[in-house]
C-alpha cells in the first residue's frame, strides 16, 4: 500500500507545483533556477510528450485511464516482488494521474521545467516521474531476468550432478 501513498504524494506535489509555477511566471516571466542547468518557463501542452497528438485530449485521457488501470491492478493484485518495480509503477501512476487531472480540468498540461544545458522540450514534475518510473521499471525487469538466469534450478543441478558433471575441474 505504500506505493499508492507514494503515487498520491506525487499527484499532490504535481498539482501544487503547476499553479505555483504559473503564478511565479506571471510575476517574473522565465526564471533561471540554477544558471546553465535549469530554469522555470511556463508553457501549455495540448498534446503528449513533445506536443505529439495535440488536440487529442479525449484519446490521451482514455489511453491514460487504461495505463493507470493496468498499473493500479499490477500494484494491488499482482504485487511485484521487487521493491524497484513497485517504486517504478508508483511513479508512473502518480505522474500519469497528475497530467490527466490537468487535461480533465483545463484541456492541457502545464509544463514549466526547462533544461538550459541542452535543447529539450519543457516538461513538468509528472513527466519526470513518468519517465524515470518507466526507466526504473525497465531496469527492474532487466535485473530480475538477470538474477533468475544466475540461480540454477534444483532440477537442473541434480541432473548435472547425476550425469557426472564435475564443475570444480
Amino acid at each position: 500500500m505504500g506505493e499508492i501513498l507514494l503515487a498520491a504524494l506525487i499527484i499532490l506535489a504535481d498539482q501544487l507545483s503547476k499553479p505555483a509555477a504559473v503564478n511565479l511566471a506571471a510575476h517574473r516571466g522565465s526564471t533561471v533556477l540554477i544558471p546553465g542547468v535549469v530554469g522555470l518557463t511556463c508553457t501549455y501542452n495540448y498534446g503528449a510528450s513533445w506536443g505529439i497528438l495535440a488536440g487529442k485530449t479525449v484519446f490521451l485521457l482514455v489511453l491514460t485511464a487504461l495505463v493507470c488501470a493496468a498499473v493500479f491492478t499490477a500494484l494491488l493484485l499482482r504485487r511485484p516482488k521487487s521493491a524497484l518495480s513497485r517504486l517504478a509503477l508508483a511513479m508512473v501512476l502518480g505522474g500519469a494521474v497528475g497530467n490527466a487531472l490537468d487535461r480533465l480540468a483545463d484541456g492541457f498540461v502545464t509544463d514549466m521545467i526547462e533544461l538550459l544545458f541542452m535543447d529539450f522540450p519543457i516538461f513538468n514534475g509528472a513527466d519526470f516521474f513518468i519517465t524515470v518510473g518507466g526507466i526504473l521499471f525497465c531496469l527492474s525487469i532487466f535485473l530480475e531476468e538477470r538474477q533468475s538466469r544466475r540461480k540454477p534450478t534444483a532440477v537442473g543441478k541434480e541432473a548435472g550432478d547425476e550425469a557426472g558433471t564435475d564443475r570444480g575441474a
